[in-house]
């Protein structure tokens, strides 16, 4: 799971992000301005001096302009779409003015602080507000060209680009979604938000306003996006029917009109990524009943030990066990916003941090079975990389020995891209693990090489590359296949999946409508532990019931993980569940109404290391479970 525990911040700049690539526009970053203009007068309005402002990145003289000719002709759609890109661009020169650079240095002053966030807040409710004016005009606005930068490194930036041709009334109601979902985000960090009543006859809450308004804007986007095709050549975006059976499916293609300056190539290019507009698979067993090995404990009567807590202890992902089970390794805050990973005796003592006297922010570790190396995932290689291995980019995959010593680079991927979730096959010659290089959320396997000539991958294939979003959790005990989560029954309703590594065939292990994720089977292949919030009400599960497409929830899934998890009742708390791997013997572990997130099973199949948070405190604690009962 992506981290919980995150400044509002980075979350607001990954839903930037979103609204901005996937609608087809982003900013270059401008200073502020207070230009104002006298175009209240005019009948008609200005659009050829507005595309002038926007194409040079004068946002805030472009959203005066259209401001002032919005006061006598309120309904004019020119104006009121030329307000709605200019205002969101003015939200990402935030995120790269202000968002970054805090990130990495740390926030300003208090008083500061307070000043940025009102003028954040500011910008989004106008950008929404435009949003929905657009939205119920049924506005188009052309506009030759629009500069893209994403990032405040123009070097090496997050995104760069050229937006080019029709801003549709789809693309205004994927923005007002954005725009709802960050004044949501912004205002729960701020403070919990009200509960919505839970009426007769419901189990779950309803949504907040602000939510429920993402909602409708999502639901207006998919209807126009299935029902008005396109072509790469009319620059409206959105489906193209490359087979022209009029129906999206697989062999479609997601089309975003940003492309590389001066170049007709896409920034995302999809055309070799399978197109999903929802797929609901039957639920089916990992494993056949009679192939199940005997079960080693009774698994009813354990105890839980905590390893680690307090301040130190925060949301990044990769707690791992040694194969003689003596020692843990975890992930503990170093710093402002960095961590580093440790080891330590399983009854807490002897903590040694191994990659203190390493750059970077280091996480994400998993132990090889042979008990000689350790994966692990650093932003080293990237002097503007953000996050972890639970979120971020600009993160690679290394791997070390268990002392810290012989740290060796694996990988190789763009600032834009991350290296996450890495875990081990049983026999330690090859590791799965997820990467965004091609700005999907790909499933990628690789076999693991230590020789002489040093540690290394070879063999690098993908499984996968679509337009949902995956995350890698291991392999089966056969070795035959990689369990993943995945969003593909609908937006954002994760459920876990195994995928054959020799021919790709999915199959879908848990179907329920709330959040299912980081799952990993027991050594023996028996039992699979994951994360489940199907134990309590939450608002969200009327956005993860199936009613809404994943077709963009390769963007959707950063800022999505924090309303997803915010302020429960409405967001989701998960528990460590528990079943046989032919999906029979359902347990739930824990029952604390907190956050567990990742996890994995020590090599003995008798205990798992977990990590969990409690989200009205914000503290977290890696936490032991022990079966007592095993023979």
């Amino acid at each position: 799971m992506h981290r919980i525990r995150r400044s509002w911040l980075l979350l607001l700049a990954a839903g930037l992000s979103l609204g901005v690539a996937c609608s087809s526009g982003s900013p270059s970053p401008m200073p502020e301005q207070t230009t104002s203009t006298s175009q209240a007068a005019t009948t008609v309005f200005p659009k050829a001096t507005v595309d002038r402002l926007l194409s040079t990145g004068d946002f805030n003289d472009a959203l005066a302009a259209s401001l002032a000719f919005l006061q006598n002709s309120p309904n004019d759609c020119g104006a009121n779409y030329a307000s709605l890109i200019a205002s969101t661009m003015l939200v990402v020169d935030s995120f790269n003015t202000y968002v970054l650079p805090s990130e990495r240095s740390g926030p300003p002053s208090p008083t500061v602080n307070q000043q940025l966030g009102q003028l954040y807040l500011t910008r989004l409710t106008a950008a929404l507000q435009a949003a929905e004016q657009v939205t119920s005009l049924g506005c188009e606005y052309n506009l030759a060209t629009l500069p893209v930068l994403v990032g405040d490194v123009p070097t090496d930036p997050v995104v760069k680009g050229e937006v080019r041709g029709t801003w549709t009334t789809r693309t205004a109601a994927l923005l007002g979604a954005a725009h709802a979902a960050l004044l949501w985000d912004f205002a729960a960090l701020a403070a919990p938000q009200p509960i919505p009543p839970t009426q007769p006859g419901q189990t779950n809450p309803d949504l907040p306003q602000l939510l429920a308004i993402m909602k409708d804007f999502l639901l207006l986007w998919e209807a126009q996006l299935f029902t008005q095709p396109t072509n790469p050549l009319q620059l409206r975006g959105g489906w193209f029917d490359r087979n022209g059976d009029l129906l999206p499916d697989a062999p479609d293609e997601l089309l975003i009109d940003l492309f590389e300056p001066g170049t007709f190539k896409r920034v995302f290019d999809f055309s070799g990524a399978e197109f999903v507009p929802g797929q609901a698979l039957p639920k089916v067993p990992l494993t056949p009943t009679w192939a199940l090995p005997p079960a080693r404990c009774g698994y009813s009567a354990y105890h839980i030990d905590d390893l680690a807590t307090g301040e130190q202890v925060g949301g990044a992902d990769g707690v791992t066990l040694s194969p003689d089970g003596t020692k843990a390794a975890i992930p503990l805050l170093v710093g402002f916003n960095r961590f580093q990973v440790e080891t330590l005796n399983v009854d807490g003592t002897g903590k040694t941090c191994i990659t203190c006297n390493q750059p970077g922010n280091n996480d994400g570790a998993r132990w090889r079975p042979q008990g000689d190396v350790i994966l692990f995932v650093s932003t080293r290689d990237q002097p503007n990389a953000l996050g972890g291995d639970g979120a971020g980019f600009g993160q690679e995959l290394y791997a070390m020995r268990p002392d810290g010593t012989d740290p060796t680079r694996l990988t190789f991927s763009n600032l834009w891209a991350t290296n996450y979730h890495a875990n081990w096959s049983r026999d330690g010659r090859h590791i799965v693990w997820g990467r965004t290089q091609d700005r999907t959320w790909d499933v990628m396997v690789a076999d693991f090489v230590s020789d002489a000539f040093g540690m290394r991958l070879v063999n690098q294939r993908r499984l996968v590359h679509d337009t949902t979003w995956w995350e890698t959790h291991g392999f089966s005990a056969d070795e035959t296949q990689v369990i993943t989560t995945n969003t593909r029954a609908g937006f954002l309703s994760t459920d876990i999946y195994a995928i054959n590594v020799f021919t790709g065939e999915r199959k879908r292990l848990t179907d329920n409508m709330a959040w299912d994720e980081h799952a990993h089977v027991s050594w023996d292949g028996r039992k699979m532990a994951w994360i489940s919030s199907r134990y309590q009400p939450a608002s969200v599960v009327a956005l993860n019931d199936g009613s809404l497409s994943p077709i963009m929830d390769f963007f959707w899934i950063m800022p999505g993980i924090f309303f997803e998890f915010a302020n429960p009742p409405i967001g989701y708390t998960t528990e460590l569940t528990l079943m046989d791997t032919d999906g029979t013997h359902l347990q739930q572990l824990t029952s604390d109404n907190q956050v567990v997130a990742d996890n994995e099973w020590s090599f003995d199949n008798r205990r798992i290391i977990y990590r969990q948070t409690d989200g009205a405190t914000n503290t977290t604690r890696i936490r032991l479970l022990t079966f007592d009962d095993c023979q």
